[in-house]
C-alpha cells in the first residue's frame, strides 16, 4: 500500500485531499498542530478510517521526528501560517515559521527511501508584486517574472515566504512539484474567505444591508473537488516533476459584487448591497493560466460556480444549528 503524508491535514485542502485519497489504495498520515485546522465532526469521521492516522504534531517540535519510521511515497506540504489577518498580525513569524516548516519537511523528505514526489503548496499571492509594479498578463502563466513588493509591507511577507520556499524546492535535489492555488473554495473552508464571509453576513436575521468590499475586483473560483483532482493528477505525472503549476479555474471571471448577488439568490435572501471600495492590498484581478496543466489533463471539467456555491453554502447551514456561522 502506498503511503502518503499530508501536513496541515486538518485544514481545508489537507482534509479534502485525504478524503479523496482514502478511497484509493493509500495509507495516509495527517499531521497538524491545530493552530488553524479543526477537529470537527467531518474530520472525526475521516480519521476513523482504517487507512488514516492523525498526529497532533507541530512540525517544529521534536515530536515530528517520531514519523521517521514511515517511508512515504508522497508528501503533500500544506502547513503554513495563512490568512490575511494572521499575516498582518504576525509578519515576522510568517517569514520565519513558513520557511522553517519547509526546511524541516525537505530534510525529512531526504530521509525517505522511496519518495516519488514532494508537493509544495505555494500561492497565487506571489504574482501580486508583479501586478503592482508592471501589470500582469491574464490568464497569468507560471513563467511570469516575479517581483517583490515593498519589504516593509506586512501582507507581502506571506508572498515572500512562498517565493523563497519555491527556490528551496528547486535547490533541494528532491523530486518536487510546486502548486500555486487560485481562489479554491468549498465546504469546510473556514470563515476568513470572501464566500463564507458574504454568506455569514447574509444569514444574520437582523441584517438588511450586505456590505461588499472591493466590489469590482475580479476572480475565477475553483471548487475544491476540482482542485484536488488537479493536485492528484500532477503528483502522479512524470511531466510535473520539478515543475510549477497553477491550480484553479481559468474561465468565468466574476466581480465580487456579482458574486454577492449570486450568494443572495442561492441563499434566498433579499438584502441591499452596499459596495465599499477599500485598499487592503488585495489584487484587483486574479485568473490563472492552466495551459501547462492541460498538457497533463486536457479533458478537465470544472464544477459550475452556482453548483459549487450551493454545495458550499449548504454545508455551512447544515453545520450550524442557529444558521449563523
Amino acid at each position: 500500500m502506498r503511503r502518503v503524508l499530508i501536513t496541515g491535514g486538518a485544514g481545508f485542502m489537507g482534509y479534502h485531499l485525504a478524503k479523496r485519497l482514502e478511497k484509493n489504495d493509500f495509507y495516509i498520515d495527517l499531521i497538524d498542530d491545530l493552530s488553524r485546522g479543526k477537529i470537527d465532526k467531518d474530520f472525526k469521521y475521516l480519521i476513523k478510517k482504517k487507512n488514516i492516522r492523525f498526529n497532533n504534531i507541530d512540525i517544529n517540535s521534536n515530536n515530528f521526528f517520531s514519523l521517521k519510521k514511515r517511508n512515504y511515497d508522497y508528501i503533500f506540504h500544506f502547513a503554513a501560517i495563512v490568512g490575511v489577518k494572521n499575516v498582518i498580525k504576525k509578519p515576522l513569524e510568517v517569514l520565519t515559521k513558513n520557511i522553517f516548516l519547509l526546511e524541516r519537511i525537505l530534510n525529512f523528505s531526504k530521509k525517505q527511501k522511496k519518495l516519488k514526489r514532494l508537493i509544495f503548496t505555494s500561492s497565487s499571492e506571489i504574482y501580486v508584486g508583479t501586478l503592482k509594479k508592471f501589470g500582469l498578463k491574464f490568464p497569468t502563466p507560471e513563467e511570469t517574472i516575479l517581483t517583490l513588493n515593498k519589504l516593509d509591507d506586512q501582507r507581502s511577507t506571506y508572498m515572500m515566504s512562498k517565493i523563497y520556499g519555491e527556490a528551496m524546492c528547486h535547490h533541494s535535489k528532491i523530486p518536487f512539484t510546486i502548486i500555486r492555488p487560485h481562489n479554491i473554495y468549498g465546504p469546510r473552508m473556514g470563515r476568513s474567505h470572501v464566500i463564507p464571509e458574504l454568506f455569514i453576513k447574509a444569514q444574520h436575521p437582523k441584517e438588511k444591508i450586505l456590505e461588499v468590499y472591493s466590489p469590482y475586483h475580479k476572480r475565477t473560483f475553483c471548487y475544491v473537488d476540482d482542485a484536488v483532482n488537479m493536485i492528484i493528477n500532477l503528483s502522479k505525472s512524470k511531466l510535473s516533476k520539478n515543475n510549477i503549476f497553477n491550480i484553479g479555474n481559468d474561465k468565468n471571471e466574476i466581480k465580487i459584487i456579482d458574486l454577492a448577488k449570486l450568494i443572495l439568490i442561492i441563499s434566498k435572501k433579499k438584502l441591499k448591497i452596499l459596495p465599499i471600495q477599500i485598499d487592503n492590498g488585495s489584487p484587483y484581478r486574479r485568473c490563472p493560466s492552466i495551459k501547462k496543466y492541460k498538457r497533463i489533463d486536457n479533458k478537465i471539467q470544472f464544477t459550475s460556480l452556482k453548483v459549487g456555491l450551493k454545495n458550499t453554502l449548504g454545508w455551512y447551514l447544515n453545520n450550524n444549528k442557529s444558521k449563523i456561522i
